[in-house]
């Protein structure tokens, strides 16, 4: 016999219940379900109590043994239930507490990973400036403590490497050559994406590497030694064939 696909339509959802794709929403949900098991547990084990006592109160007969047996497994059975609702609900706070903490040790290790990837990346460009001198050291130990700084660490996650080593490099007086950076790894990836903030957002455009130069009231036509920033951008591309735009 042939049976035809089930078109039977779903259950309507329960009022109070959470989208099915919402996990935290759902956890609270078996929480207050598991809390209003216990209670209402707890109230029939109580009812159970007080008929057990006026039963067993009565003139002892067998039929009355027997109603006292049955009331004594009912109570048995609600104050069972009342146990392991409350153990399963302590089970699901604890499975909770862990993930959380595993979701800010994730967090945490995520962090460090990219501060150490944006000292690395300054770090590369300290050297390329100062060479071997002493003052690299110095820079790097500058450069950690930056690291930590609310105005820095509280933006690793939401700002694009690109823009902060750029801050860093700022506030450090370092002149970032991009196109020289254009190569890396990390720095091809922002010239695929283009996030907002980095320097390769709007590449093959470049921002000028002294941020003097941002201001448009600045008048360098009669400055001989200014050097036009854009002047040697050919010679300086033909030199990077990598950092070259994707098609």
């Amino acid at each position: 016999m042939l049976v035809g696909p089930d078109i039977t339509p779903p259950p309507p959802p329960v009022p109070g219940d959470p989208a099915p794709d919402d996990a935290g929403a759902w956890g609270e949900r078996r929480l207050a379900i598991l809390a209003e098991l216990a209670e209402a547990g707890l109230e029939i084990a109580l009812a159970l109590k007080t008929r057990i006592v006026e039963t067993a109160a009565l003139e002892p007969d067998a039929e009355s043994a027997r109603a006292c047996a049955d009331l004594g497994r009912a109570f048995d059975r609600a104050s069972r239930a009342v146990r392991m609702s409350i153990a399963l609900r302590e089970r699901l706070l604890k499975d909770a507490a862990g993930g959380a903490q595993a979701t800010r040790a994730a967090a945490d290790n995520a962090r460090t990973e990219r501060a150490v990837r944006v000292r690395r990346i300054v770090g590369r460009i300290t050297k390329d400036v100062w060479k071997d001198s002493p003052l690299c050291e110095r820079l790097d130990k500058v450069v950690r403590e930056r690291l930590f700084d609310p105005d820095i660490s509280g933006d690793l996650e939401g700002r694009p490497i690109g823009a902060l080593v750029a801050q860093i490099c700022f506030d450090l007086g370092l002149p970032a050559d991009w196109l020289e950076r254009a190569g890396e790894a990390w720095a091809q990836a922002e010239i695929t994406e283009r996030p907002a903030g980095s320097p390769y957002a709007a590449w093959p455009d470049l921002p000028p590497e002294d941020p003097d130069l941002e201001d448009p009231d600045d008048d360098f036509d009669d400055d001989d030694d200014w050097d036009d920033p854009g002047g040697n951008a050919p010679a300086r591309e033909a030199a990077h064939p990598t950092a070259d735009p994707p098609p």
